[in-house]
């Protein structure tokens, strides 16, 4: 989910464009008989010889074979114009026409980890091209947020996460803090938090009379524990395994600097295939928010037990 700011859309809640049709086959095929139909009866007009159709309900029928045949191919045809309209919009397009999109701002996917002799690069995610294409259009500008994040993400591709603090944060006037969190949350290396302020504090990018400082963030560590009730009937182990891998995709969607953790939306995401009641028992509060802090969720403890 790409989301700049609390003033920029969320692209992932965007609709699709009116280009783009919803595809049914059954609407096609009727059509098809419609059309058929008609044409038929204006050809029984100027031929009266030719005989009634009247057997359009019979799956053997020739005309209506032909119209499922015809309906599936058309349904192919306009599955393709829907490919290329999504290929040429940055929020739907997707590997090489993504590519393709944000070459238009000298933009090019970068590899996260070089190719070696025997196995392949780890190049960047559509997620992360996509943030950095549009962090990209105020590239020309130096020392906006917008700018920093855009050259941090550049020079680090496997930054997980960045965060410009300013004066509205801290207080302090001309001072602007980059905050940087490694992968899964990790604190980066000296070299890595070197990388990044090296490309930040070009003339380019900084402002002359701005102070920039690059900073890593605090891992605030949490235990989430809950308890299951499961329906009668699924193997518990599975179920257990299932909400815990919910859980833990919900945590890293708020695995952010600046986010905050409600513990409700974690107990929520328990909930799936054969799980009838979820809720928690640690932490007894929110993660509550922290400019200079990422959430990270460490341990998962769930007692479950099948319904009685």
């Amino acid at each position: 989910m790409i989301v700049l700011s609390a003033e920029t859309i969320d692209l992932s809640r965007l609709p699709a464009p009116d280009a783009i049709e919803p595809l049914d086959y059954g609407t096609l095929q009727s059509a098809f008989m419609e059309r058929f139909i008609a044409v038929w009866a204006a050809a029984r007009a100027i031929d009266p010889s030719l005989p009634q159709y009247d057997v359009q309900t019979l799956e053997t029928d020739p005309a209506v074979i032909t119209s499922e045949a015809w309906s599936y191919l058309r349904l192919l045809d306009r599955a393709r114009v829907n490919d290329a309209v999504r290929a040429v919009l940055a929020p739907l397009a997707k590997g090489d026409d993504l590519d393709n999109v944000v070459a238009r701002v000298n933009i090019a996917r970068l590899a996260v980890i070089p190719a070696t002799e025997s196995i392949p690069a780890v190049m960047e995610s559509d997620e992360r091209l996509l943030l950095r294409y549009l962090l990209a259009f105020s590239r020309p500008a130096a020392g906006t947020r917008e700018r920093y994040l855009f050259e941090a993400y550049t020079a680090l591709p496997i930054l997980h996460h960045a965060a410009v603090n300013g004066r509205a944060v801290h207080g302090r006037r001309g001072d602007i803090d980059i905050v940087l969190a490694g992968p899964d949350g990790r604190d980066l290396t000296d070299e890595e938090m070197f990388t990044v302020s090296d490309r930040l504090l070009a003339e380019d990018v900084k402002p002359e009379a701005v102070s920039v400082i690059c900073l890593r963030a605090q891992r605030r560590l949490y235990d989430f524990a809950g308890a299951l009730v499961v329906a009668k009937g699924p193997d518990l182990t599975a179920v257990t395994s299932e909400a815990e891998a919910r859980i833990r995709a919900s945590a890293k969607e708020r695995m952010k600097i600046g986010d905050f953790v409600p513990v409700n939306s974690l107990a929520g995401a328990a909930y799936g295939p054969g799980v009838l009641r979820a809720s928690a028992t640690a932490p007894a509060t929110d993660v509550s928010a922290n400019p200079y802090a990422i959430p990270i969720l460490r341990n998962v403890a769930l007692d479950a037990e099948a319904q009685t």
